[in-house]
């Protein structure tokens, strides 16, 4: 949500003045509790990197695959391992030292601002692909005569998404600081806005501008353009196909590319729900302290797999990706046998020779 709000820790206590937001305790984890949380985190992470690597991958690599489309969705893939590297390793941090920040300093401040901004700058990278995406669809598919999205405008596009990401999110860079708590020497990363705002104030007005823009706006603008879509696709529209001797295959090519972006859609609004839902009752103060932990978690761990699961879509919806990642993979474990099998055959070659030259040597 606003400013680190949705992807940090600490920030559900960045410095707020309303003691009614805070549980007073907690049950700390039991170390089984953390050790599935931590595998939990490292299998998001995992996936996301391995995934989004073959999606990138399989675009570059296969020329009938660099369409609009695929370019945006490869600028979605870049924006989630953004995502996951630098959102996991602090959610684990948290597991096992809390929200302290682990260094002092300059390098303390730079990651309290910039690893925040990064992480906000690739959600939002995110949900603009996904909403570039739509209006790339419909276009094609309203109307399939007149390229309105070329690849110069998906490069237009593309960089759109990093520059209006970057300006929504450039607050966080003012506002995120180390604050040392009360009563120790420990550094924790918070929201405060002072002096030129009010902080509860601001904190609260900043979320609910994150949440208009990064969330409820874009799904509501997707929602309408693939409403269109569908009904293009589905009430007897074909007629502008015909002129196209493959009518039928393009028509049939459109509703599954169709199917496989709505599951893209509807995961990543489901998955980031729950944790805008929890955000809201904090700051209403409605959240039940004795069940905070375990939604927060699920909160963080469905928000973050967000960034992990695309991949595994494409290959359900998509022939072209299932056939990409599958040649992408036997060429990773092909070379990488031959050089296993060389390495083995040369080290083979060599110690027999050795053993030549010893026999050699003791005849003489």
């Amino acid at each position: 949500m606003g400013g680190s709000n949705m992807t940090n820790n600490n920030t559900f206590e960045n410095g707020t003045s309303r003691p009614d937001l805070l549980c007073s305790s907690t049950s700390p984890d039991t170390d089984l509790t953390k050790a599935w949380k931590t595998i939990s985190y490292c299998v998001i992470i995992l996936a996301s990197l391995f995934g989004n690597t073959l999606v990138i991958l399989v675009v570059y690599k296969k020329r009938r695959m660099r369409t609009t489309t695929n370019f945006i969705i490869v600028n979605m893939a870049v924006s989630d391992m953004f995502f996951a590297v630098f959102t996991t390793p602090p959610s684990i941090r948290t597991i096992y030292v809390g929200d302290y920040l682990l260094v002092r300093g300059i390098t303390a401040d730079l990651i309290c601002k910039l690893v925040t901004f990064i992480q906000q700058v690739s959600l939002a990278v995110s949900i603009l692909s996904l909403t570039a995406i739509a209006f790339d669809r419909f276009f094609a598919i309203l109307f399939p005569f007149r390229k309105i999205i070329n690849r110069r405008t998906t490069k237009v596009l593309v960089a759109l998404t990093w520059l209006i990401g970057a300006m929504l999110t450039a607050p966080v860079l003012y506002a995120n600081r180390t604050v040392v708590e009360d009563g120790s020497d420990k550094l924790t990363c918070k929201e405060v806005w002072e002096p030129l705002f009010n902080s509860s104030k601001a904190r609260s007005d900043y979320t609910f501008v994150q949440f208009g823009f990064l969330y409820a706006g874009p799904l509501t603008v997707i929602a309408v353009l693939y409403t269109a879509i569908v009904i293009e696709l589905w009430r007897g529209n074909s007629v502008k196909f015909r002129a196209k001797a493959n009518y039928q295959e393009v028509e049939k090519s459109n509703k599954k590319v169709l199917k496989m972006l709505v599951t893209v859609i509807v995961v990543f609004a489901l998955f980031w729900l729950p944790i805008y839902i929890f955000q809201f009752l904090v700051y209403t103060g409605n959240e039940r302290c004795s069940v905070r932990g375990v939604i927060q978690f699920i909160g963080y761990f469905l928000c973050q797999a967000t960034s992990a699961v695309n991949p595994f879509i494409y290959a359900i919806y998509s022939e072209n990706y299932r056939s990409g990642f599958r040649a992408v993979l036997h060429n990773l474990i092909y070379c990488q046998g031959r050089k296993l099998f060389h390495r083995e055959s040369s080290r083979g070659e060599s110690l027999s020779g050795r053993r030549e030259k010893k026999v050699e040597l003791y005849f003489l």
